[in-house]
């Protein structure tokens, strides 16, 4: 038999077991024992019930949003002057706050919140954060426009969580100068 043939036998007997289906040539690889290694695994389904050994579901990782709970649903557009600001603004939670704004809100509000930062030439110029119109906001309101975004402001929600934003909320004061 030349060479074509056999091939053409080749390519044929692999469409064959290709269009049958992976099951049967799965089942065939799986009889040779050097090839069942990756399906005699110790496999962890850590959202399957049982997933522990003493069938308890595995917690979820601190800090992480468990997938059975939701944050909370500030909208900008209510009236937020009621929402108060958990966290103090100690030495700790004003050092945290300006690493995040050093991280995230300097490249548009600039170093001191002057709306210097260095995008702006290329963009519409956000607001400074030391003028009154931002001073007379809210921390819910600051708050909310970090989750959230509005306008220019893009949402920031999905990098900073819950007590970060907070954070940021107390250095925006501390630039503002509100004690």
């Amino acid at each position: 038999m030349s060479r074509r043939p056999l091939a053409a036998a080749a390519a044929a007997l692999a469409l064959g077991l290709g269009a049958g289906g992976c099951t049967a040539l799965d089942n065939a690889i799986g009889k040779v024992p050097w090839f069942t290694t990756m399906q005699q695994q110790v496999v962890v389904r850590p959202f399957e019930a049982g997933a522990l050994a003493n069938g308890a579901q595995r917690m979820p990782v601190p800090g992480t949003v468990p997938i059975t709970g939701h944050e909370d649903s500030l909208d900008i557009l209510t009236d937020l002057r009621n929402v108060t600001n958990p966290v103090g603004r100690s030495a700790a939670s004003l050092e945290r706050g300006q690493l995040l704004f050093d991280t995230y809100c300097i490249v548009c509000h600039g170093p001191a919140g002057h709306a210097d930062g260095t995008v702006v030439p290329k963009f519409v110029p956000p607001p400074d954060l030391t003028l009154d119109a931002s001073r007379q906001r809210s921390d819910g309101y600051i708050y909310a426009m970090i989750k959230q975004g509005r306008g220019i402001m893009p949402k920031y929600g999905d990098k900073l969580r819950g007590v970060d934003r907070w954070n940021v909320v107390n250095y925006v004061r501390k630039l503002q100068g509100i004690p």
